[in-house]
C-alpha cells in the first residue's frame, strides 16, 4: 500500500514510556517502506513547543502537507496538534500499547506497528476539508400535524414568508 503522494510526515514521540516500551526506529523503517513516507521524525518529547513548531515549519515549507503524530492518545494534547485545514491522523502509541502491554515484548511492538499502519492507511484515504457549497436553499416548510402547535406553527412560518406545507 502506497500514499496518494509522497508528501505526508510520520512523527512518532519517544517520551511517557513509548521509547523504552517499542522500537521506535523500526516504526519509521516501517513507514518509509510499506507506506513509502519519506519525511518521518522521532522526538524525545513530540507535544514541545519545539517539536510542535518542527512540524508547523515542515508544513510551511512544503516539506509535507499531512501528518501521522503517533504519540498519545487523540483527546490529548489537541491544542498542540492542531493544524487547521490539514490533514492529521494520530495514532495511539502511549496508552493502546506503551502504557497497557509488557515493555519490549514481540506482541507489543506488532501492536504498535498496527497502531502506525492504521494511522498511515487512514491518513492516505484523508482530504484537507473543503467548505461547504451553498446552493439554493428550499424555503418551504413542512409541518406534520394539525392539532394546535402545527396550526400555529404553519401561520407563523406563513406569516413570515414561507411556504407551508401541512401534513
Amino acid at each position: 500500500m502506497t500514499l496518494a503522494q509522497n508528501t505526508s510526515g510520520l512523527y512518532l514521540c519517544e517520551g511517557c514510556g513509548i521509547g523504552e516500551a517499542v522500537d521506535t526506529e523500526a516504526l519509521e523503517k516501517l513507514a518509509r517502506s510499506e507506506f513509502k513516507v519519506a519525511h518521518c521524525v522521532r522526538h524525545a518529547v513530540l507535544c514541545s513547543e519545539e517539536a510542535v513548531a518542527s512540524m508547523r515549519r515542515d508544513l510551511d515549507d512544503g516539506t509535507i502537507d499531512r501528518l501521522a503524530v503517533a504519540a498519545c492518545s487523540p483527546r490529548m494534547m489537541t491544542d498542540r496538534f492542531c493544524f487547521d485545514g490539514i490533514p492529521l491522523v494520530r495514532a495511539n502509541l502511549r496508552e493502546h500499547v506503551a502504557w497497557s502491554q509488557p515493555a519490549s515484548d514481540e506482541d507489543t511492538q506488532m501492536l504498535a506497528s498496527d497502531q502506525v499502519r492504521m494511522s498511515l492507511a487512514q491518513l492516505s484515504k484523508t482530504a484537507a476539508p473543503q467548505p461547504a457549497a451553498l446552493g439554493d436553499a428550499q424555503r418551504t416548510i413542512l409541518v406534520v400535524g394539525g392539532g394546535v402547535s402545527g396550526m400555529t406553527a404553519a401561520l407563523e412560518a406563513a406569516k413570515s414568508g414561507y411556504a407551508v406545507v401541512l401534513v
